[in-house]
């Protein structure tokens, strides 16, 4: 899961083996759920048909 920390600097995460940039975006196994940690854009992405190619005469 992908998770961008939007904490405060200079937090470490022992389990985690991480110490987190604010704005840097980690690829975890959960959300540690303090709070500090948002979805990435990248996990938003509702699920539906592929966009077509532009320019594409099918």
């Amino acid at each position: 899961m992908q998770l961008t920390y939007t904490g405060d600097e200079g937090r470490y995460y022992p389990t985690l083996g991480v110490a987190p940039v604010p704005g840097e975006t980690y690829d975890l196994p959960d959300d540690p759920g303090d709070g500090c940690w948002d979805a990435a854009k990248t996990q938003t992405k509702k699920a539906g048909r592929a966009p077509e190619k532009e320019g594409s005469d099918a």
